[in-house]
């Protein structure tokens, strides 16, 4: 850059005296002929600090263009508890994506998964679980587009509200996105519904008979494969989220959600008969991101009110029983990841600690109760229960809600095969985990974890990630978890789990 703009002061200078010569000269043909020149290169000179060299210009825009393939992830599974014999799970999806004028984005996308489980007992094949199950389903058909500083997607997508924990999930839907002076700002008015057709279910349809159930292990890209991710049945989102401008390197986003649950009606089939199960919760959120001092220092913090409505329990079969109690609960995370400035080029380390933690229900003096059910389990009062429909990663042994939980994770990553070009997309982490309950006499998501004693366990998580060709990925995850004192010494069992993947892009 300073060697061209020297050699622009060189041409200037030497160019503006012959200009000035010329002027000099009364021949009329002359005069003329360099008034065009300097006409031409005032039109053709262009000040570096307007130079945008990234805009698309028109010449080069493709006015229509597409991409297709299949993603095939072949993966296999073994839980020492649940699955001690293996777990195959195929996810084959294919995907077409449209791009107009290489603005707008059209997207579809299907998943055929074929699921094969040898671990099931005699009991479990006596009551007519299958052990090979088939389903599909179209997981995106949608359409991205784009207005300069606008975008708008809608139809069945993978939507998002903050840092994921209140929502991220595919549903049908609407989102805009803009950005303005000062602000960001997202706008989402979702819905995550049961339908009655195979094609078009969200969670899936089995070919053989079997019912379709969200499966403990659920591996969809871009997602923890120790996620606990709800199935939302039924419901309306709308939800909104505002940015603030960076400042000091930290940004402050605010975040606002209210469910509606469609199903409102008593249930009328076996112990549920009378009983309301519809859960509204109305969730605002703040929370902060940047870095601090340095970028290498980062972090991510979210705290969520919960308020809302939900429905107590009910013992009986009358539906006049149902008594109707407010939603009072929240929830917190917290990472700091830290980028270390030694072996950055060999090695790429880096160090992570996280924290999240949520308000637990009151369980009753008789029985435990089941977090992973918002409604129908609070006694009395106000339920106190942090229940969302996101997701966070917590381990892959327990995968715990963080309901009634403190979560403290301290961990590493780094990519040991760096300096080699073949090796340069290794990834290797590595987690430990510490899990403890807020009020020892509350249960969590856990409900073997019923002993009223605080310290529930430690777990350890690593992974082994490979993208040693950008159409082949392996994917290595293993998981151990330590259960304590809130465990019986009969279901305090150590937990081991294993999953490899490889994942093909054609």
């Amino acid at each position: 850059m300073l060697r061209f703009l020297f050699s622009a002061l060189v041409v200037c200078a030497f160019v503006i005296p012959v200009f000035g010569q010329q002027k000099e000269k009364d021949e009329p043909e002359e005069k003329e002929r360099h008034e065009e020149k300097l006409e031409t290169a005032e039109d053709e000179f262009v000040p570096l600090s307007e130079l945008k060299p990234l805009d698309k210009t028109g010449d080069y825009t493709q006015r229509h263009s597409y991409q297709y393939g299949v993603s095939a992830a072949n993966t296999l599974i073994n839980d020492s508890i649940g699955l001690p014999q293996g777990y195959f799970l195929g996810n084959y999806r294919p995907y077409f994506k449209y791009m107009w004028r290489e603005q707008h984005i059209f997207n579809a996308r299907g998943k055929f998964a074929y699921k094969n489980n040898p671990s099931l007992t005699e009991a479990q094949e006596k009551i007519g679980v299958q052990r090979s199950v088939g389903e599909y389903n179209i997981e995106f058909f949608n359409a991205e587009l784009n207005f300069n500083r606008h975008q708008v997607t809608a139809g069945r997508a993978f939507y998002k509200l903050g840092r994921g924990l209140l929502f991220a999930n595919f549903a049908d839907g609407a989102e805009y996105n803009g950005a303005f002076k000062y602000l960001l700002v997202k706008g989402q008015v979702l819905y995550s519904g049961e339908y009655g057709g195979c094609t078009i279910s969200l969670s899936g349809c089995a070919t053989n008979g079997d019912i379709a159930q969200k499966g403990l292990y659920e591996i969809v890209p871009g997602r923890a494969a120790d996620v606990n991710l709800p199935n939302p049945g039924r419901r309306i989102f709308a939800a909104a989220e505002i940015v603030s401008p960076q400042l000091y390197g930290s940004s402050l986003y605010l975040l606002a959600q209210y469910s509606r649950d469609m199903s409102r009606s008593a249930a009328t089939a076996g112990n549920a008969q009378g009983k309301i199960y519809a859960y509204d919760p109305l969730n605002l959120g703040l929370g902060a991101s940047g870095y601090i001092i340095t970028p290498r220092l980062r972090y991510l913090a979210e705290f969520v009110l919960q308020r809302g409505k939900t429905y107590n329990k009910n013992t009986t079969t009358d539906e006049a029983k149902n008594e109707q109690t407010n939603i009072n609960a929240w929830g917190v995370t917290a990472d700091i990841n830290y980028s270390l400035p030694w072996f950055e080029h060999l090695l790429k380390p880096g160090l992570a600690l996280q924290y999240a933690a949520g308000s637990g229900r009151d369980s009753s003096p008789t029985s435990t109760t089941n977090v992973a059910n918002p409604s129908q389990e609070n006694v009395q009062g106000d339920d106190n229960n942090f229940y969302y429909f996101g997701a966070y990663s917590a381990g892959l042994a327990l995968k715990p809600k963080i309901s009634n939980l403190h979560v403290i994770r301290a961990g590493f990553q780094l990519r040991p095969l760096n300096h080699f070009y073949w090796g340069r997309n290794l990834m290797v982490a590595g987690k430990y985990t510490y899990y403890r309950k807020i009020n020892a006499d509350y249960s969590i998501s856990d409900a073997s974890a019923k002993v009223a004693k605080p310290v529930v366990g430690q777990g350890i998580d690593a992974q082994l990630v490979w993208d040693f060709r950008s159409d082949v990925k392996l994917f290595y995850a293993y998981g151990f978890f330590k259960p304590s004192e809130a465990y019986d010494a009969k279901d305090a069992k150590d937990i081991h789990i294993h999953i490899l993947s490889l994942n093909f892009l054609f």
